[in-house]
């Protein structure tokens, strides 16, 4: 107990940690607190030991000739410019893509959404009849997903049809060109859209004309989505840290890597408003019901 008392403090102080982990890696948080502090706490956790990291609203990383790995949580943390030659693995960045500083150096990204065709497929068990799924995004990151998920929709017999939005401003006019052409929506974790107003007005959206709407947090059901598939912020550390230790040790990795656990969220509400019931191998499969 007292030793996690002292890791708490260190984190929340900003100070560089000490111990156990190789010392060659240096995590980098855009703010010490919220979903990037318990990522990077479930990495440390992960990696064996406690990781000098800097918080990135208050201080600029300190760096010797030792380091060879960043860890970034958050877009302005991987965004931040590092020396060239250094790998990189960054999460909690939607949108972003990141290219290797060098020929030599490694960039991975730890995905925020689960594989395409494991969330098409659970969409589908929800809503069997689903034969047109809308994707709203506006992150530049997203286009190079286009093709991806009308290939994968189609190995299902979903015809997907992508709408890039202006702004946040912009989903009103998104969603009246929906209506009378899609069965379903479905929201990425994009920060340029995903705002608690544009949230409120997709689920009225979404009950009035009876278009299910499904997410990719935990804060969209809990906003009125039927259900959500998305990665735990808890997972998406271990997925970082397991990364790191593969490039530590001289391995490869794809330019994306995906956490082993989805986390699956429901909402019992805008199912009854919607007409839908949970299959009972959905339900067991959920971490939470929201009522």
């Amino acid at each position: 107990m007292k030793q996690v008392i002292i890791y708490a403090f260190m984190l929340l102080s900003g100070a560089p940690a000490f111990g156990g982990a190789p010392k060659n890696t240096v995590a980098v948080l855009s703010v010490n607190s919220g979903a990037y502090l318990e990522a990077f706490s479930s990495f440390q956790a992960a990696y064996g030991g406690e990781v000098a990291h800097y918080d990135l609203s208050s201080q600029k990383p300190e760096l010797d000739k030792a380091t060879r790995l960043f860890v970034a949580f958050g877009g302005k943390a991987a965004s931040y410019t590092y020396p060239a030659g250094i790998n990189i693995i960054y999460c909690l960045a939607p949108g972003l893509l990141i290219k290797p500083s060098a020929p030599e150096a490694r960039s991975v990204s730890i995905a925020l959404v689960p594989d395409l065709p494991d969330t098409f497929y659970r969409i589908k068990k929800i809503q069997p009849g689903l034969k047109r799924l809308r994707i709203l995004w506006a992150s530049d990151g997203y286009a190079s997903y286009e093709q991806t998920v009308k290939e994968t929709g189609a190995r299902l017999g979903i015809q997907v049809t992508t709408f890039r939005l202006a702004g946040p401003g912009s989903l009103p006019g998104a969603l009246r060109k929906a209506l009378g052409e899609t069965d379903a929506i479905w929201l990425p974790p994009d920060p340029l859209i995903v705002t608690r107003e544009n949230l409120l007005i997709l689920r009225e959206f979404s009950w009035e004309n009876k278009i299910p709407f499904y997410g990719s947090t935990k804060s969209m059901t809990r906003e009125g989505a039927v259900a959500s598939f998305g990665i735990s912020f808890a997972e998406m550390g271990k997925a970082a840290a397991r990364a790191a230790t593969t490039l530590n040790a001289g391995g490869s990795l794809p330019e994306t890597v995906f956490p082993d656990k989805t986390e699956t969220t429901l909402n019992a509400a805008a199912a009854a408003k919607l007409g839908l019931e949970f299959p009972r191998s959905v339900l067991d499969e959920a971490g939470y019901l929201f009522p």
